[in-house]
């Protein structure tokens, strides 16, 4: 993050304390029997020669295999594949299979697939292998049967098929905690795990290895499907000996992953490749990572750009020691001198009809539900049915009386505004035009900030947030120093410039920031969507938002207030869920709504509309808009709708008022007053309070009014 985006109110910029926050991978499963099954393979030897032609003279890359197709050509002989059914009829029944990928904390895939396991260390990069320490761990627990030979080899014959059943879309990396490539998987057992992913058209799978050379020799013999990419990882330039290695294979879907870079690298040859993934070392402590520089990163980013097909490139992270600076890698990000490298190569955007933003979305989800399931863990033991493999399946059914416990003791709801905001929520406050909702939302991060409340709240003992970051899209700086330069503004309030930024900038913004400031309680106000989104808010667009602005509060506890526009409306009528602008999405998703309406150019009130957390109140908020100081709003009192909306105010025109201050100067109760005149005694309050503010007395005001006869 670039940390000049995000200063103080009065100028200052922030130096965080950031805190170590490295994810732990997914552990898959525990609980998959190691037993082999040798598939019998329906393989012709098509074997060629040194120039790679077969006997017909035709060349590998002229055989183009799509997802869904049972054989390839190859001159007079042909590879079958089996189709879907064939290969689910060889699902041995003694084994049970997982059912469903387990998602993976690597941010450029969706799923893991462990279907190979293990590995040995081979180069300078393996020194911090993290699949290891994953192994070694597990193999210590007493009901470990996976990992019982830590990280030995092998082969999971129980997740082999999981990838058919699971039909779910997205990118799948293979063999996670080991190297698909290692001599001591058989090519049969490779060739029984590319047959699954050419059946598969839902999915891109990725299989990174070491160990090229095995890949080669396994597609001598069979094409490889459309849908797998093909990667060698390179730590340093003595290791780019490995893509000349994988060029070999006729494939167009080459892909090189730089991780851990620990050296620069110079006369990269991208030939082929079409996907470049780049990341420096985390480790745990992140003291002994060894270091990256960006100028490593850069050199790989232009020596990429400049190749005669350039690759999609992806900086997955600088990691824990970047030019000698050690801090952790949330702190250190991706952004490679303030640019995000986050694209997708042209094979996976095509299979699964999504651009590179939306394939990050999908990829952020996942990591939400992850961590949802990761909190249920504890409770994982005894509220899933079965034993083993059937438990771990299980794990996301658990009794309702558990949960609400669970619930229970994580206490009340902790409201951070009145009743109107509340900690780990979003917040969607709309209004008319020029009703005061920035000048609201101002207040309140200002109150929130300062641990006040100046809308009729009762007031909280202390601040009740660490910070408060204001996204503002449409107000100028000048405008904000008239607002504000005659008050004392408390250095927790922070202001980020977004007039030029659009809506996915903001979102990531809000994330990088949340995600630095992890152990804080943060406030984010963003004003407003309506502009940000820089056009009509769709369905589509208004669910991807509010979704995210969810996931980003429930992954780090932070709470959101976003400002929108109101439709075109009539006024004399109560303001609804309808006349906010906009998709119905964003108020169906959002956690509270709340509606600001003008009563006239210095009056309006606020009516809570949704309200999760809390009961709805029967009664809007009444407020008058003051400069004194600073541009606020006055809290007056709750009161009925109905007393406040354009209709009802045209009855009180100088004669009606007239009327009411004589009878009130006769005695008359304000609901008597009401009664004869066919108001509310709302209304007849106002009226009243009205003049005495103003300082006139009601006998003065009007001397001969008559005293209706009826008036008793």
């Amino acid at each position: 993050m670039e940390t000049n985006n995000l200063k103080s109110l009065d100028g200052g910029t922030i130096n965080s304390a950031i805190n170590e926050n490295v994810n732990d991978f997914t552990r898959v499963m525990n609980q998959v029997d190691n037993n082999i099954e040798k598939t019998e393979m329906r393989t012709e030897d098509m074997q060629p020669d040194k120039n790679g032609k077969d006997k017909n003279g035709q060349t590998a890359e002229t055989q183009v295999l799509t997802p869904g197709n049972s054989h390839v050509e190859k001159g007079e002989e042909e590879y079958c594949f089996p189709t879907v059914e064939e290969l689910l009829c060889r699902e041995r029944e003694d084994i049970l299979s997982l059912r469903r990928l387990p998602y993976t904390d690597i941010d450029y895939a969706t799923y893991n697939w462990s279907v190979t396991q293990g590995c040995f260390k081979l180069s300078p990069g393996c020194k911090h292998c993290y699949a290891q320490v994953i192994a070694e761990n597990q193999s210590k627990r007493s009901d470990t049967r996976r990992f019982k030979d830590g990280f030995k080899p092998g082969f999971n014959e129980g997740l082999l098929y999981t990838p058919l059943h699971d039909t779910r879309k997205g990118i799948v990396f293979v063999s996670p905690l080991g190297d698909f490539g290692h001599a001591d998987i058989t090519d049969e057992q490779r060739r029984a795990a590319i047959e699954v992913i050419q059946a598969d058209e839902t999915k891109v799978f990725l299989i990174l290895t070491k160990r090229p050379e095995t890949l080669v020799q396994l597609f001598e013999n069979i094409p490889v499907p459309s849908n797998c990419l093909l990667g060698v990882s390179v730590e340093s330039e003595a290791y780019l000996s490995r893509m000349d290695t994988l060029r070999k294979i006729a494939s167009d879907n080459l892909v090189v992953s730089f991780a851990p870079l620990l050296g620069g690298m110079k006369d990269i040859n991208f030939d082929r490749f079409v996907w470049v993934l780049i990341e420096g070392e985390a480790t745990r402590p992140m003291g002994n990572a060894r270091m990256v520089r960006t100028e490593w990163i850069q050199s790989i980013i232009e020596q990429a750009e400049s190749a005669p097909i350039p690759p999609a490139i992806y900086v997955k992270q600088l990691g824990n020691n970047v030019d000698g600076m050690v801090k952790s890698k949330a702190q250190h990000g991706y952004l490679v001198k303030g640019v995000s490298y986050r694209q997708y190569p042209q094979v996976i955007r095509t299979i699964l009809k999504n651009t590179d933003e939306e394939l990050e979305k999908m990829n952020m989800q996942q990591k939400k539900d992850k961590e949802m399931k990761k909190e249920r863990s504890t409770t994982k033991k005894t509220t899933t049915a079965g034993t083993g493999t059937e438990a771990e399946a299980l794990s996301h059914v658990i009794p309702l009386s558990k949960v609400v416990k669970e619930g229970a003791k994580k206490g009340k709801v902790n409201n951070l505004y009145g009743t109107w905001v509340v900690e780990g929520e979003v917040t969607v406050i709309a209004g008319d035009t020029n009703a005061g909702k920035s000048s609201v939302t101002y207040q309140m991060g200002l109150d929130a900030a300062s641990g006040k409340n100046t809308l009729g709240f009762p007031a909280p003992v202390k601040p009740v947030v660490d910070e408060v970051v204001y996204i503002d899209t449409e107000l100028s700086i000048t405008q904000l120093g008239q607002r504000f330069g005659g008050i004392t503004i408390s250095d927790r309030m922070k202001y980020i410039d977004a007039t030029a930024w659009d809506l996915e900038k903001i979102l990531s913004e809000i994330e990088t920031i949340a995600k630095e400031w992890n152990k804080k309680k943060v406030l984010f106000i963003l004003d407003s969507i309506t502009v940000a989104a820089t056009g009509s808010i769709t369905a589509k667009v208004a669910k991807e938002l509010m979704k995210r602005l969810k996931l980003i509060c429930g992954r780090y506890n932070v709470t959101v207030i976003t400002l929108m526009h109101t439709r075109k409306r009539d006024k004399s009528k109560p303001i609804e869920m309808q006349d906010l602008a906009g998709s119905a999405k964003l108020t169906d998703l959002a956690d509270n709504v709340l509606a600001m309406a003008k009563c006239n150019a210095t009056e309006v009130y606020v009516k809570v509309l949704k309200s999760r957390s809390n009961a709805i109140p029967d009664k809007v908020r009444y407020f008058k808009i003051r400069s004194d100081g600073y541009l606020h709003l006055e809290f007056i009192r709750e009161c009925e709708e109905e007393d406040l909306l354009a209709q009802g105010k045209s009855k009180l025109t100088p004669e009606v008022e007239q009327e009411i201050l004589t009878l009130r100067g006769k005695g008359y109760s304000v609901r008597k007053i009401a009664d004869h005149m066919k108001l509310s005694k709302s209304a007849i309050d106002r009226v009243v309070q009205k003049h005495k503010d103003s300082g006139e007395s009601s006998v003065d005001t009007i001397k001969d009014a008559q005293l209706p006869d009826n008036a008793a």
